[in-house]
């Protein structure tokens, strides 16, 4: 049988559906319960929200391309017939609109006109940004203002949008957990629904991990079939997260400034709490080690003199002097330090921040990396529980 092409979703049809699932996640993270309406019965309007104290909106929402006042209001309006159509006797009609980006005058002219020509509905207006403003019983409270932005960060590229951001490798790491053995990555275990649930597993923001989820959905990432949040395409995605640890990390060779046995004082600064071993010397922590004669790597936050500061036993190494350890700035301090584990009580990175970071190391770190997908990473690289 030949293979089918999957049908390519227009900008509209994906624009609908990012609006569907913030507003999903804004009630869902506010308490109320959220019931999305199958597509195959889906008529008169999008979900059914519900708030602890019995009230339920039968909600209907519509995306712009742009929010500009004379774009929302002819969607809104429609947004306000079809939710007028679907509430009944034990629901009140919510319209909502959205757009990547609402001004403040914007969303409060789909107000006013609400208020005038639509009275009875309830009014909402989102934008992925983060405005939030509401108009209706126990909808108040889920009103925000847009982050404000600097004319400076308007143009520079937004952090957030990189796919292997800091906290995004976080929540890489708590969709894998539950293939990975806890003895190699410490991270939550379960089966999430939306962002809002990963959002409050991972103890990230909520804005975070929708747009960690709506990357992965563009990119083609996520399953689009069953309930959960289900990683697809893992080859592809493994490989462009090994890439993007490819960059330049700032690294110090350091001594031990008693003499004795390193390793009880590489132990010590360990229990600090504020380092932990990282690529060889993690990989042999976790029974995964290869490569032997290289200096032990040690992660730590921060490579400046106030952070070094509280290792008073350290010096930094004279030139042409042996090492007893390096440390090595974490290029990704969240994704590290929450995901570490502790083989035989020594903080340890995990077994995929290992595999990301060894790759590229030119002390045999192809070798180290790709013996660690084959003892560990094969199954959880290919989808296999």
């Amino acid at each position: 049988m030949k293979n089918q092409e999957k049908p390519v979703k227009s900008p509209a049809i994906e624009r609908e559906k990012r609006a569907e699932v913030l507003l999903a996640d804004i009630f869902e993270e506010a308490g109320w319960s959220v019931e999305r309406q199958p597509k195959r019965r889906r008529s008169e309007f999008d979900m059914v929200v519900r708030h602890p104290d019995g009230v339920v909106y039968a909600v209907e929402v519509k995306a712009a391309v742009e929010g500009r006042a004379d774009r929302l209001l002819p969607l809104f309006s429609q947004a306000v017939l079809q939710s007028l159509q679907g509430a009944g006797k034990n629901a009140a009609p919510l319209a909502v609109v959205a757009a990547p980006k609402i001004s403040q005058g914007a969303a409060e002219q789909i107000l006013k006109f609400a208020d005038r020509y639509a009275p009875h509905v309830a009014a909402g207006v989102i934008d992925f940004e983060g405005l939030r403003l509401f108009r209706g019983p126990h909808l108040e409270g889920l009103n925000a203002e847009a982050p404000h932005k600097s004319q400076f960060a308007s143009k520079s590229p937004r952090v957030s949008g990189h796919l292997f951001s800091d906290l995004n490798q976080w929540m890489l790491k708590v969709l894998l957990a539950p293939e990975v053995s806890e003895e190699l990555l410490s991270a939550p275990r379960g089966q999430y629904r939306n962002a809002s649930q990963l959002a409050r597993v991972a103890t990230v923001s909520v804005m975070s991990a929708f747009r960690f989820v709506q990357q992965l959905q563009e990119e083609g990432f996520l399953s689009e079939l069953g309930p959960y949040l289900n990683l697809v395409r893992r080859d592809e995605l493994f490989r462009r997260w090994q890439a993007s640890a490819q960059r330049s990390v700032k690294e110090v060779p350091m001594r031990f400034l008693l003499k004795g046995d390193a390793r009880s004082q590489l132990r010590r600064m360990l229990d600090s709490g504020r380092a932990c071993l990282a690529l060889f010397a993690a990989a042999e922590a976790l029974k995964l080690g290869f490569v032997e004669g290289v200096p032990p790597y040690v992660y730590v936050e921060r490579i400046q003199p106030s952070n070094l500061a509280a290792w008073k036993n350290l010096r930094h190494c004279e030139p042409g002097e042996r090492p007893d350890l390096i440390l090595r700035q974490a290029p990704v301090p969240q994704s590290v330090f929450r995901g570490l584990v502790r083989p035989n009580g020594m903080a340890s990175s995990d077994v995929l921040q290992v595999w990301v970071d060894v790759y590229s190391h030119p002390s045999r770190g192809r070798e180290q990396a790709d013996l660690i997908r084959k003892r560990v990473l094969e199954r959880v690289i290919e989808g296999k529980r």
